[in-house]
């Protein structure tokens, strides 16, 4: 590869841009959800053109482009951190005896780094709701996070678990439902991704109503989440 950088380069600006599209998809998911969840579609309830839950995700695109990209990269920068720890032990204990621990650590320390960077997740309820600005949503989501870090670290792993669960269910599922002859052809392999994503993407919204919760304080304080 080191005789051919640009393809180098396209391949992870491909790699990188797909990353981006899916974690964008998401926060728009949010956004639709934080604005049922927070009553911010109230005023458009008689509208004729009202066609879905994401106008307010639409009216705040560059917010949306600009926050999502910053969490991406936070959790990007949090995960290369994650990954020099791992290298340092191996090089400390060496890889024969850490390697039945490698994807245990690994994933134990994305949930981590995934709660950590969570603590931003509040900022594109508020973004939508159209109070405050891109920067100051997401110091403000770190505030509002105060107290909750337990209850937000219980989400991602209830969101983490559920993803996992679902991907393998339609993994497995799909090899029951098809025959042999059909599992091999090219078209099946992007059945099962695009399947697995969806059923994985539909695990999530317990993870975006806490989020929508906590960046609503009035609608907050009738929830079921745990107080600090």
């Amino acid at each position: 590869m080191k005789y051919h950088p640009g393809a180098l380069a396209t391949t992870m600006a491909l790699r990188f841009g797909s990353f981006f599209i899916s974690w964008l998809l998401g926060c728009f998911a949010l956004a639709g959800i934080a604005t049922v969840v927070n009553n911010l579609d109230t005023e458009d309830i008689d509208s004729v053109w009202r066609y879905d839950s994401h106008p307010r995700a639409r009216e705040h695109f560059g917010g949306l482009v600009l926050a999502a990209l910053f969490t991406l990269c936070s959790f990007g920068a949090g995960v290369a951190v994650e990954e020099f720890v791992i290298f340092s032990v191996v090089r400390l204990v060496g890889w024969s005896h850490f390697a039945r621990f490698n994807y245990g650590v690994s994933l134990v320390g994305a949930v981590v780094v995934a709660s950590i960077v969570c603590w931003l997740g509040m900022s594109i309820p508020l973004i939508v709701a159209g109070n405050v600005g891109v920067w100051a949503a997401l110091k403000k989501s770190v505030d509002l996070s105060n107290g909750y870090e337990g209850a937000l670290f219980w989400l991602v792993v209830q969101s983490v678990a559920g993803s996992f669960v679902a991907w393998y269910a339609t993994y497995y599922g799909l090899r029951l439902l098809f025959p042999t002859d059909f599992r091999q052809t090219l078209w099946y392999g992007w059945l099962v991704y695009i399947a697995a994503v969806l059923a994985s993407a539909a695990v999530e919204p317990p993870l975006f109503i806490g989020f929508s919760l906590l960046a609503n304080p009035v609608q907050l304080k009738t929830s079921a989440l745990p107080r600090p």
